[in-house]
């Protein structure tokens, strides 16, 4: 085994801890990390990432977020399958799939089924339900052959929120007639061929030790790394067999998804027989570590899962901690049309590459700079950030993103916020009013981040744009303070709108447009456009507080660049716009200049910009120059590049 793990840091090209590949699965890891001294890890286990799934084999955690079934949309109390939900005879989303739209149902000798058509699907696992997003459930499926062996995502989906349910990809359980796929004459490899098999598309993020095949009816199947002392998971609904041979399977993101396998620093506790991502791993590897889940897209080379994993041929292996995602994922991020702004979730790692972040001036930042996995905070915000003070000593700030110090704590004392030290940020309460004066001067709004949200930096700068279940419930990462004059480009929400003024009730008005919490859907309207417009009197090219063009948009690539390049304008010839292409392989500052024949400078395109990598497209209007042949420039600190181009009139 110890050859598998140097063959995969071989081929990745990237070094990590190594250690022996015996797991012991989360319990026992706690039996040691449950105090103060060893830091108390306890609140992982309830966290989302150790209830993504939850097994479903009785109601014995029915209505409890994050454990059991909490689908009740009629508010009774009483969770849906219990309460037999017809989908026959209420009007929803599934109303096209009448006569066979799903019936719920429970019994304690059978469990939680769901019905469609003429057969009866066994509910084994939820996905979800932590109270802030949205539940799933996984079925095994029954055929003529018997149930699955194999898992599929169902089409009923429940969003908590709104307490209504949707259609989750419908087209895999019904055919274009709106009947049932699967009937009692079904088959085995029938099933086979449904693409919400989990083993295929979940189990890289929601599994350790992850081993995937398929069997002779060509279904998926997985399980996970076995646990030490199975009894310390009675009560549990975390982990379970999934592959039946009857050893309980971690099939959640444990422990050692993050830290490595631990059977050694079991043993034998010491730092150096365990990894901690905090101090053994790069800035790089600690943000691929997270990327490899917070993403979007499928392995390579081949396509086969919907997560990272090497699929070639001869081999299907998953990844260790200290890989990187780029070798064995391509990015199949959705975005808004500015190439940028995540229009869906799960696309956190990809958003922060389109930042200044990763390659920050002072030091490269990694997501567990803001958050910790451990705690029991919404997302797992730090509660503690340590920051030294005037005198070089340790200060511990209690840090949250209501109030500003989740952000503060580490910009105090320079740029905007030079008059703010890290004494004041770590003394909060007692600073508040000299801070917010600060604040206020930077972002021209009042002071009063938690109570109606003015000043907040993460209403700004990680405007809520990504759908999970319904539309903006996920924060973005790419730091942009989305300006409104995209919505103009590209008909997409900004974060003055989308965090504030896109309500007729917020602080600070809709600007008399009557925009509602409904038209934020989208951003074409005629109110969404006449905000976008008022916005840009304060926040635009000619902005009265912040002057902001919007220049180039980014190309969405499933490759990242690998090197700086320049590319010939299209079209070429040209009368009177034209495109110009290039690409950065990292943040940098980048200036695009256009001459005439003699080198005389005709216009700026780009005046020294802080642009962040990715493949760029700028559309050029020389509606205002003479026919005749022109030069373009790149410059950055590193790289300059010409190319020639022909303008006709």
């Amino acid at each position: 085994m110890k050859t598998f793990l140097l063959t995969l840091i071989a081929l990745f090209l990237i070094s990590a801890p190594t250690f022996s590949q015996d797991q012991v699965g989360p319990e026992k890891c706690l039996t040691c990390h449950n105090n103060v001294g060893l830091g108390d890890m306890t609140g992982w286990r309830s966290s989302m990432h150790a209830n993504g799934y939850s097994v479903q084999l009785d109601d014995a955690f029915s209505m409890q977020d994050l454990y059991g079934m909490v689908n009740d949309y009629d508010e009774n109390g009483i969770d849906d399958f219990k309460d037999g939900l017809n989908f026959n005879n209420i009007d929803s989303k599934f109303d096209p799939y009448k006569p066979n739209a799903p019936i719920l149902s429970y019994s304690a000798e059978g469990g939680y089924k769901m019905q469609m058509g003429d057969v009866t699907h066994k509910v084994i696992m939820t996905y979800g339900g932590s109270g802030l997003y949205k539940q799933r459930y996984m079925l095994s499926v029954e055929t003529s052959e018997g149930f699955s062996k194999g898992y599929y995502v169902s089409p009923v989906q429940y969003n908590e929120k709104t307490k209504e349910y949707v259609v989750y990809h419908g087209s895999d359980w019904y055919d274009a007639s709106n009947l049932p796929i699967y009937t009692s004459t079904s088959t085995l490899m029938d099933i086979a061929g449904n693409s919400r098999n989990i083993a295929k598309n979940c189990s890289g993020c929601h599994s350790n030790g992850l081993e995937v095949w398929q069997d002779d009816n060509n279904e998926w199947l997985m399980k996970g790394a076995p646990v030490d002392d199975e009894a310390a998971y009675d009560g549990l609904n975390n982990v379970f067999d999934i592959d039946g041979d009857g050893n309980l399977d971690q099939i959640n993101t444990t422990c050692e998804r993050c830290h490595g396998p631990g059977s050694d620093h079991a043993a034998a506790p010491t730092k150096e027989n365990i990894i901690n991502p905090l101090t053994d791993l790069t800035a790089e590897q600690n943000n691929n570590l997270c990327g490899m889940c917070h993403s979007r897209g499928k392995s390579k080379p081949n396509n086969t899962f919907g997560f990272p994993f090497q699929d070639d041929a001869s081999t299907l292996v998953t990844w260790a901690v200290g890989d990187l995602v780029e070798p064995i994922y391509t990015n199949g991020g959705k975005n808004f049309g500015d190439g940028v702004t995540s229009s869906s979730h799960h696309q956190q790692f990809w958003d922060l590459y389109q930042s200044d972040k990763p390659t920050f001036q002072y030091h490269p930042v990694s997501c567990n700079e803001c958050h910790d996995v451990h705690n029991e905070v919404l997302h797992h915000v730090r509660s503690e950030i340590v920051e030294k003070d005037t005198s070089g000593a340790d200060v511990p700030i209690a840090t949250a993103s209501g109030n500003n110090t989740l952000c503060l704590a580490c910009h105090a004392t320079h740029g905007a916020f030079a008059d703010i030290s890290v004494e004041m940020v770590a003394d909060y309460d007692n600073n508040v009013t000299a801070i917010g004066e600060i604040v206020s001067a930077h972002t021209k709004h009042s002071y009063d981040p938690e109570g109606i949200g003015t000043s907040n930096c993460v209403s700004c700068h990680m405007a809520v744009t990504s759908k999970s279940a319904v539309a903006y419930d996920v924060h973005g990462h790419t730091f942009e303070a989305i300006p409104p004059e995209k919505t103009k480009m590209y008909t997409m929400p900004n974060s003055c709108a989308v965090s504030c003024h896109g309500n007729v009730d917020a602080a600070g008005g809709d600007f008399g447009t009557n925009i509602t919490v409904d038209d934020r859907t989208f951003w074409g309207g005629i109110a969404q456009q006449d905000l976008a417009d008022s916005l840009m009197y304060y926040y635009g090219p000619d902005g009265k507080w912040w002057t902001h063009s919007v220049t180039t948009i980014d190309i969405t690539e499933n490759e990242m660049p690998t090197k700086f390049s320049l590319s010939q304008n299209y079209p070429n010839p040209f009368n009177p716009t034209t495109n110009i292409v290039f690409e950065l392989p990292k943040s940098t500052t980048v200036s695009l200049k256009v001459y005439n024949v003699v080198g005389q400078l005709i216009t700026t395109l780009i005046d020294n910009e802080d642009m962040t990598s990715g493949k760029k497209l700028l559309q050029f209007d020389a509606s205002n120059l003479s026919a005749g042949l022109y030069f373009y420039t790149l410059k950055t600190a590193t790289f300059t590049e010409s190319k020639k181009m022909v303008l006709i009139k």
